[in-house]
């Protein structure tokens, strides 16, 4: 299970950081503040950590 997020110079994020994630999260906020590129940004390492293990 992921616990923590870290993004560093992706999209609208200089250094951004979640500590103390959950199984289930949930993601607000209003339009144009990162939500999709928070996404993005843990999808895309999800798919570059599957292809190395």
């Amino acid at each position: 299970m992921i616990e923590n997020i870290n993004i560093e110079h992706y999209k609208c994020f200089e250094e951004f950081k979640i500590e103390g994630l959950d199984r289930i999260n949930i993601i607000s906020g209003k339009n144009n503040v990162g939500k999709t590129a928070l996404l993005e940004a843990f999808l895309l390492t999800q798919d570059m950590l599957s292809n190395y293990c």
